[in-house]
């Protein structure tokens, strides 16, 4: 079990991500990624794209994690170089496109 979610869950994601050419790599942060998350945390992910990410997105991940509330960010849009800083030290990539 990576960042306290099970295999399936991860697999789930990046199956959802593989089928949007416009996402480039996602990024687990925050405190999965640190490992000092809890049961109730929420599973922060950055996305680095091209092209604006479609709304059926959002909605695809949201019935994958299920009970869990997911934070995307787009890191093209970022304007916190804080949170930037943060993703790009502690963030663990579990997709990358092949293209």
């Amino acid at each position: 079990m990576k960042f306290g979610l099970n295999d399936k869950l991860i697999d789930s994601l990046k199956n959802i991500f593989e089928k949007y050419p416009e996402i480039k790599r996602a990024v687990i942060y925050g405190s999965r990624a640190r490992g000092d998350f809890k049961s109730t945390s929420d599973i922060d992910i950055a996305i680095f794209n091209e092209k604006d990410l479609s709304p059926e997105l959002y909605l695809e991940v949201d019935e994958a994690v299920g009970i869990y509330k997911t934070d995307i960010v787009e890191v093209g849009r970022l304007h916190n170089e804080k949170l930037l800083e943060n993703i790009l030290k502690d963030g663990i990539e579990i997709y990358k496109s092949k293209g």
